[in-house]
C-alpha cells in the first residue's frame, strides 16, 4: 500500500483521538499535517496537488469565518444564551429589597451555624451569621445587607 494511504488513515486515527482525548491540540495538529501529507501525494505531488490543498484550506478557513460571525446569531445554534426579555408582566421578578431592615431587630428562631431562621418584625427570613455561632432565641440585629442576603449579629447590649 502506498505511503499517500498510510498518511491518510493515520490523519484521520489522530483526529479521532484528538476528539476522544482532552488535550493541547497536538494530535489534531498531527492529523492535519498527516492528511494534508496524504491529500497531496495522492493528487499526485507538484505545484497543482498544493494549489488544489490551498485552495481547499482557504474555503475551509472562510467556511468556518462565516459560520463563527452568522451562528451566534441565531438562537437554534446558541442554546445558552437566553434571547427573551423577562418581563415582570410574565411573571418573572427580582430578589426582594431587604434594605429597609437594615438595624432592625429580631430573634434567632434557629441555631445559625452560620446560616438559618430569624424572626424579624414578626416575618421570618433567612439569615447569615457575620461567620459567628449564634444560638437559638439569640436576640440578633441586621448588620449588613447584600442584595436579598440578610446578615446578622448579636445585640450588643
Amino acid at each position: 500500500m502506498p505511503i499517500e494511504y498510510y498518511l491518510l488513515i493515520a490523519g484521520v486515527i489522530l483526529l479521532s483521538v484528538e476528539l476522544a482525548v482532552p488535550g493541547f491540540g497536538i494530535f489534531g495538529i498531527g492529523g492535519l499535517i498527516c492528511l494534508t501529507g496524504g491529500g497531496y501525494f495522492l493528487l499526485g505531488g507538484g505545484f497543482p496537488a498544493l494549489a488544489v490543498l490551498l485552495g481547499f484550506y482557504l474555503v475551509a478557513a472562510l467556511v468556518l469565518a462565516f459560520l463563527c460571525v452568522y451562528l451566534p446569531k441565531e438562537s437554534k445554534w446558541n442554546p445558552f444564551v437566553l434571547w427573551d426579555k423577562q418581563q415582570n408582566s410574565a411573571g418573572y421578578t427580582g430578589g426582594s429589597d431587604f434594605s429597609a431592615l437594615l438595624g432592625k431587630q429580631g430573634v434567632a428562631l434557629t441555631t445559625l451555624r452560620p446560616a438559618g431562621t430569624a424572626l424579624i418584625e414578626g416575618k421570618r427570613y433567612d439569615v447569615s451569621s457575620l461567620g459567628d455561632f449564634l444560638p437559638k432565641d439569640s436576640q440578633i440585629v441586621v448588620a449588613k445587607v447584600e442584595g436579598s442576603k440578610l446578615f446578622v449579629d448579636l445585640v450588643k447590649e
